[in-house]
């Protein structure tokens, strides 16, 4: 896994002052080249001969300095933390290209007159006019290639700050219908009980709970839902849970207040923050009472716990109250205390749509 990522870094440090349309960038820098080295230079009418000389020809060497510094040293070099090896062969390139452009231009390219280098002064000097012109000019590139990498840094950072709102995304969607293993396992349990003891409240048993999960496989891809609806999965989560009493040692006792009528809240925000109470068995029998108050635009939902949230209960509400904001930001308001009297009380206020 590791060498497939450092190959798609590889690939990408190499093609990175090409791709995304920045090859323009290169065709642009050559036609400055073009223009203000062959086109304005030359007094004499253009011609095909004319150009691959003093364009393509004499520009062949510095080319190659150019493409081997960017293709080859920077992303195999540079990149991989090798500066040593880096400077040594930018030197070489530098020196051996330099030295050759001076001996291929003098043997191979017909020149128009009063353009490319004079060749009729010493070796030295002929060599410094070399080395100034492919210094400028490796300045300039360099300049260009810094803004290719720029432009890179910003296109990844956005990328990643994409990728984390996707993942966040696909987490939240997961939370709103993530339905705790511990929680199942021990519904099904209670199914199973009843039913082999022949419980008279079996069937009713079966039928809230596939209520509850058929309410929240539906209703957990919808960002809001009918709070009538809603409040009716509560009532048979309740209700569910009621009828194992004698094993999970919670009485939970619900009051609402209020037309839910033509409402809407945030999808299964009421059923979720219920779970993280079934999680956990008291060791004695514990009272939860809810009081649900509906306004206008706001629901408030109180919860009176006689105990003192600890444990997994005092995380799966931090939890809680950490991911919905992340899901709906400071529209919801969820806070939740341990009293002095050996009490918690919650408290959740949600817009109302």
């Amino acid at each position: 896994m590791s060498n497939f990522v450092q190959q798609e870094i590889n690939k990408r440090n190499k093609w990175v002052y090409f791709t995304k349309y920045r090859w323009v960038a290169h065709v642009a820098y050559w036609g400055w080249v073009l223009i203000l080295g062959t086109l304005i230079r030359v007094k004499v009418p253009i011609t095909a001969s004319i150009i691959f000389n003093n364009f393509f020809l004499s520009n062949l060497n510095i080319a190659i300095f150019y493409y081997v510094y960017c293709l080859l040293l920077i992303p195999y070099f540079f990149k991989r933390n090798k500066p040593l090896l880096f400077w040594s062969l930018l030197i070489i390139s530098f020196f051996v290209l330099t030295v050759n452009d001076m001996y291929f231009n003098k043997k191979f390219v017909r020149m128009v007159e009063g353009t490319g280098y004079d060749y009729t002064t010493s070796f030295w000097e002929n060599y410094i006019q070399v080395v100034y012109v492919y210094v400028i000019n490796f300045l300039i590139f360099s300049i260009l290639l810094f803004f290719m990498e720029k432009n890179e840094e910003n296109s990844l950072l956005e990328e990643v700050a994409n990728e984390k709102k996707e993942i966040e995304l696909v987490k939240l969607d997961l939370l709103k219908t993530n339905i705790s293993p511990d929680f199942m396992m021990r519904s099904l349990d209670q199914l199973k009980r009843s039913a082999l003891l022949s419980e008279p409240y079996t069937p009713t048993s079966i039928i809230t709970f596939s209520e509850v999960l058929r309410y929240r496989l539906y209703r957990g891809k919808q960002s809001s839902t009918p709070l009538h609806e809603e409040l009716t999965a509560l009532a048979c989560f309740i209700e569910f849970i009621s009828f194992d009493y004698r094993n999970n040692n919670l009485k939970v006792t619900l009051d609402c207040l209020g037309d839910p009528a033509a409402k809407s809240i945030a999808a299964l925000a009421l059923i979720n923050v219920m779970e993280p109470f079934c999680k956990v068995i008291p060791e004695h029998p514990t009272s939860l009472a809810i009081e649900i108050h509906i306004a206008e635009d706001l629901l408030q939902m109180h919860m009176n716990y006689n105990k003192h949230a600890t444990g997994s209960l005092l995380e799966d509400l931090n939890t809680y109250g950490r991911d919905y904001n992340t899901l709906y930001g400071e529209t919801i308001h969820f806070h939740f205390k341990n009293c002095d009297d050996d009490h918690c009380k919650i408290e959740l206020v949600l817009p109302i749509s």
